[in-house]
């Protein structure tokens, strides 16, 4: 990920397929159960070896310890001096979160959720059995290698419809229940709109032990198991500006029990703003559809992914990296679903949407060979504005892209909001400090937190911020704004106070251009029939 990007919930990052372990030459059993402070792994080999190397390679393993004398975990594998056939490791959870990374082992109150492909090795199959204890629940109850499963009390598990959700017991019940409701209304809209009986039972899992630092994360894996893992106290009483994103979550995350699971994503590493772009957009128009999200909400989602669309690809020509990796491809995903759900709906006079191509592109992949960009991009209507967004010249995109909603019944006014206020702001700083790698900032609990690594300057090392020239960046990101650049514009250093009261002076060499951001003032109702 290049950059992250502003908002209580931009930091969000989710990811929506776990790889199985490939075909192999012999086999492993894998035994796991629940320990004080963790859990407990058992591996027993087909034919001993003196080194087992694991399969995945982006699972963390800080907290993981070799139990079994004789052997050490290192560079990813299992050693010994002399061939084993068995080995024993506890695993405690991981101390924080990663960008579109499973995590591999998470509390969800008094049980634990695994990352089964996290414990594959490679050249071998592996079957994966969780063994609860007295009282304990598993799920689910098989091809557990394939993705997250869940161990801990029975009576954290709630069952209804064919779909089951696990709640930690110290989540807020009002949280609780708004996700909990929104999973179980969602496995019927998606079942009705998009078809197909899902491979798997759909297991949600609402945990509010997340160590953070983002606000709130969710994925899921192909055991049809989500996960959604939040951090902080403000859970208690969430804060009116993430009602939205709050109320279409668990919608995103259960679409892609039907985008992700069951059917091959051909591009889902060179254009993830197919399946996730189609996920974001499904959520907003199910949640509007059924009355989570007003269309006015609704408005301003499609506002915020707008304007972050526009951001990222600017006045260039379309680079297809720019949308691989950060919230890019959410951003511009959701446009290009926008623009192919209004014009569906005007060429059908309103008797298909942008299920029906959902729908018949996910039939067609699941009775062949999966679905991609060129399977979508065959199903929208001739000279459809996607390729304006992403065909035409860079210079004439964003003309072009508003000429042809106002075709369509949209109206857009330029209205920077405070977000875009304050990404300008930081992003342009860390721009003017910053030597190399990726750069940005997170909203957290207790305000902006820069993401500047050690390539930064004087901005290095992920300061949280009280102030910049005098202003909270978080509640008054606006005034930030115009008082930093005052201050570039005279070529003047930026003044940051820190939270553990430090005073440092940022450069700014180059001016500070206000950001360009449309607000959505009118629109096409999103509502759209559930059957």
């Amino acid at each position: 990920m290049s950059m992250k990007l502003t908002g209580a919930f931009a930091a969000l990052a989710m990811v929506c397929g776990a790889a199985a372990p490939a075909s192999a030459e012999q086999a492993a059993t894998i035994e796991a159960r629940t320990a004080p402070g963790g859990v407990v792994v058992t591996w027993r080999l087909a034919e001993p070896t003196t080194r087992a190397a694991f399969l995945g390679t982006s699972v963390i393993r800080d907290l993981w310890t070799v139990t079994t004398p004789g052997l050490t975990l290192k560079d990813g594998a299992v050693e010994g001096a002399e061939p084993f056939d068995r080995f024993e490791i506890e695993i405690a959870p991981d101390a924080a979160e990663v960008d579109r990374t499973y995590m591999g082992l998470t509390r969800v109150g008094a049980g634990y959720v695994l990352y089964g492909p996290g414990l594959g090795l490679q050249g071998m199959e592996a079957v994966l059995t969780a063994r609860p204890v007295a009282g304990e629940a598993t799920l689910p109850t098989a091809e557990a290698v394939k993705g997250y499963v869940y161990l801990g009390p029975q009576e954290a598990v709630m069952r209804r419809d064919g779909a089951a959700v696990v709640t930690s017991a110290s989540a807020p019940p009002a949280l609780t229940g708004l996700l909990r409701d929104g999973f179980f209304a969602a496995q019927k809209f998606y079942g009705a709109r998009l078809g197909h009986v899902l491979p798997t039972e759909p297991t949600l899992i609402i945990s509010t032990d997340s160590p953070g630092p983002m606000s709130y994360r969710g994925d899921v894996t192909d055991t049809g198991v989500i996960s959604l893992r939040f951090h902080g106290d403000m859970w208690q009483a969430p804060p009116p500006d993430v009602a939205v994103p709050l109320g279409t979550f668990v919608w995103h995350e259960a679409f892609h029990l039907w985008n992700g699971h069951g059917v091959e994503t051909k591009d889902g590493e060179t254009a993830p703003w197919l399946h996730e772009g189609g996920a974001e957009y499904g959520a907003v128009v199910a949640a509007v559809s059924t009355g989570v999200i007003d269309e006015e909400q609704a408005r301003g989602a499609l506002t915020q992914r707008l304007n972050g669309c526009r951001k990222t690809l600017g006045d260039a020509d379309y680079e297809a990296r720019k949308l691989q990796s950060g919230s890019s491809i959410y951003n511009c995903g959701v446009v290009v679903q926008w623009i192919a759900d209004l014009e569906t709906r005007r060429a059908s006079e309103g008797a298909r949407d942008v299920f029906d191509l959902w729908k018949s592109m996910l039939d067609a992949g699941r009775a062949g060979d999966g679905y991609g960009v060129t399977d979508f991009r065959a199903l929208l209507q001739p000279d459809s504005a996607v390729g304006v967004l992403m065909d035409g010249p860079g210079a004439a995109r964003w003309a072009g892209i508003e000429a042809r909603l106002a075709a369509l019944g949209v109206r857009l006014e330029e209205q920077p909001s405070a977000d875009e206020y304050r990404a300008a702001a930081l992003f342009h700083l860390n721009g003017e400090n910053c030597s190399a790698g990726a750069y940005g900032f997170y909203m957290v609990e207790e305000g902006v937190k820069l993401d500047t690594g050690q390539t930064c300057g004087v901005l290095s090392g992920d300061p949280l911020l009280a102030s910049v020239e005098g202003h909270d960046p978080a509640s008054d990101a606006t005034a930030m704004f115009f008082a930093i650049q005052a201050r570039c514009a005279a070529a003047l250093p930026v003044r940051y106070r820190i939270q553990d009261g430090r005073l440092i002076e940022a450069k700014c060499a180059t001016p500070l251009v206000a950001p360009k951001a449309w607000a959505v003032t009118a629109a096409p109702p999103l509502a759209t029939r559930a059957t």
